[in-house]
């Protein structure tokens, strides 16, 4: 537990770490698709696309596959976006909840003064409103959203930007995430980074991405930064 002593802010990504947003995204996803006359897909499908930001998503789907077709035209792109974009802003948060242990963990590491961020490839149009409909907002004094920057996860560059905009150390920064993109990224800037079990990772086990810390629970990381505090 000592090895978080160190750890003097946390970022945490979003979809798939605090939040299974997957039922809402793929509902926009095939409310989008309808309205293109092409093939819908089953939540569990969509699942395995999420984690890269709005454009893979749509361009996925638009594929049928995790890999993106080389033929989509720009047009059909921006269309199926607007599309995408409209019907995920009305129902953005209907059948998405947080994940077992986060409201806890986020309120009891609010009680320790420990800094927090969100760092997520999410659109900003929908990551403000998406944490203050789950009553999250209030723990996260940055919140960088895929469009915030330009470049996001695994490219190093909204972690960077995090660590100087907080004035701390890189090597003071945690970040927390499920999937390669988050662990990809810390070990890019330098950071140590806590990779969680669940949420969205294409199937793979997030230990194989060479996380230096791996949970099934926030719970979990509320006893290291714990352990840390009361070392």
């Amino acid at each position: 537990m000592s090895q978080l002593q160190a750890v003097k802010l946390i970022a945490f990504d979003l979809d798939g770490t605090l939040v299974d947003s997957a039922p809402d995204l793929a509902l926009a996803i095939n409310a989008m698709l309808l309205d293109l006359g092409r093939e819908q897909f089953p939540e569990q499908t969509v699942r395995h696309w999420v984690g890269n930001g709005a454009e893979v998503l749509i361009k996925r789907a638009l594929s049928g596959s995790s890999a993106i077709s080389s033929d989509i035209e720009e047009s059909l792109y921006l269309q199926a976006k607007d599309l995408f974009v409209q019907h995920y802003s009305e129902k953005l948060c209907v059948a998405s909840k947080l994940y077992e242990g986060v409201a806890e963990s986020l309120e009891q590491l609010s009680k320790l003064n420990v800094p927090m961020a969100i760092v997520t490839n999410k659109p900003g149009v929908f990551t403000q409103p998406l944490l203050e409909a789950l009553n999250l907002a209030q723990y996260f004094d940055v919140v960088l959203s895929g469009d915030s920057l330009p470049r996001k996860k695994p490219d190093p560059l909204p972690l960077q930007h995090l660590v100087e905009r907080c004035q701390v150390e890189m090597a003071d920064l945690l970040m927390v995430g499920d999937s390669k993109n988050d662990i990809q990224a810390a070990k890019a800037a330098g950071c140590r980074s806590l990779g969680l079990t669940y949420g969205y990772n294409y199937g793979e086990d997030i230990a194989l991405s060479g996380p230096d810390f791996v949970a099934d629970s926030l719970v979990t990381l509320l006893e290291l930064i714990k352990g840390s505090v009361t070392a």
